[in-house]
């Protein structure tokens, strides 16, 4: 027994010249997200064929061109079950089959209505691409700063032209707002990593645990349901003060940014690598059109915090 899955002809991969596996989703059902299964594909596979592609930045990524054609996958490549792969990728742990029958019986009533109300996002992924590219946008920032305060030109320093002196200010305007937007929505969500688990509960949490510590207070459910918007448009600030802070700084760097090593190797690093976290998902126009509508939009609010909204706004209306 085989699979015939509509393949796609011809994909990405960030590692596909490096690995021996590939994980591909095909469409083994209907439409929609209900029809798309993951299957394991093996380097050798007759069809199968990979070239790796030049990039303009992240070189180490390997990311390659897999060619698909007509490649036939045994039944046991599957992985989990047929036609939910849309719920794995969007990191749901795929349930054993014996297991799923199992409990198929006891939750058939009330699988409908957790279906309406249960959202799978990529949060933590973008979360993740937000925390480079702000501690990117804080090396342009940090580089561009040391540059103009040893960097002297018509008898003085960079930094005391006002111009200079403009672009740095808003760049570190940019990088706090960013960062502290970053910071909020760390506090609310949880991390993969389980920080309950990793904190032990007989001692107090102290600050050397960091990031574990911020991560309590939202389970992932929770966090997948109210932190999608937020967490989206947090990606697009972050990648969009990237960008901006590896343009003004290669501005103040000149001609030392368009070489490959010396003074400027770091922004000019940076600059190339910037469309690589912009263009990841969702982009800057795909973000601000679709969840600027989205209920979960606004990040929740404590108890505490609501009271002082409305206590401020009838303030306000008196």
């Amino acid at each position: 027994m085989r699979y015939n899955p509509q393949l796609t002809p011809s994909s990405s991969s960030c590692a596909g010249v490096f690995c021996d596996f590939f994980t591909v989703a095909v469409r083994t059902g209907g439409e929609g997200a209900g029809g798309i299964s993951l299957l394991l594909l093996e380097r050798g596979m007759a069809g199968l064929e990979t070239k790796q592609m030049k990039c303009m930045g992240v070189w180490p990524s390997g990311t390659t061109y897999i060619t698909m054609d007509d490649v036939k996958v045994p039944v046991e490549n599957l992985i989990g079950q047929e036609n939910q792969g849309f719920k794995y990728i969007m990191c749901v742990r795929p349930r054993p089959a014996r297991a799923a029958r199992a409990r198929a019986r006891a939750l058939a009533r009330s699988r409908a209505r957790r279906r309406a109300r249960r959202r799978y996002n990529f949060n933590h992924e973008r979360w993740a691409l937000s925390i480079q590219a702000s501690r990117f946008s804080r090396v342009c920032l940090e580089e561009a700063f040391k540059y103009a305060m040893k960097r002297s030109t018509f008898g003085k320093k960079l930094i005391e032209h006002p111009v200079i002196r403009l672009k740095i200010a808003e760049m570190a305007r940019q990088v706090e707002c960013t960062h502290a937007q970053l910071e909020n929505i760390t506090y609310q969500a949880r991390a993969v990593c389980h920080a309950r688990t990793t904190i032990a509960p007989s001692r107090s949490i102290t600050h050397d645990d960091g990031a574990h510590a911020q991560m309590c207070k939202m389970n992932k459910k929770d966090a997948m349901e109210k932190l999608g918007g937020p967490t989206a448009l947090l990606k697009v600030q972050t990648t969009k003060v990237f960008e901006l802070c590896a343009r003004e700084a290669a501005q103040i760097f000149g001609g030392l940014s368009y070489v490959r090593g010396g003074q400027g190797e770091k922004v000019e690093r940076l600059y190339r690598e910037v469309r690589a976290y912009a263009s990841a998902p969702p982009t800057a126009s795909v973000a601000e059109a679709g969840e600027a509508s989205s209920p979960s939009l606004r990040s929740p609010q404590s108890p505490a915090a609501r009271r002082r909204s409305c206590w401020t706004w009838r303030c306000g209306r008196r």
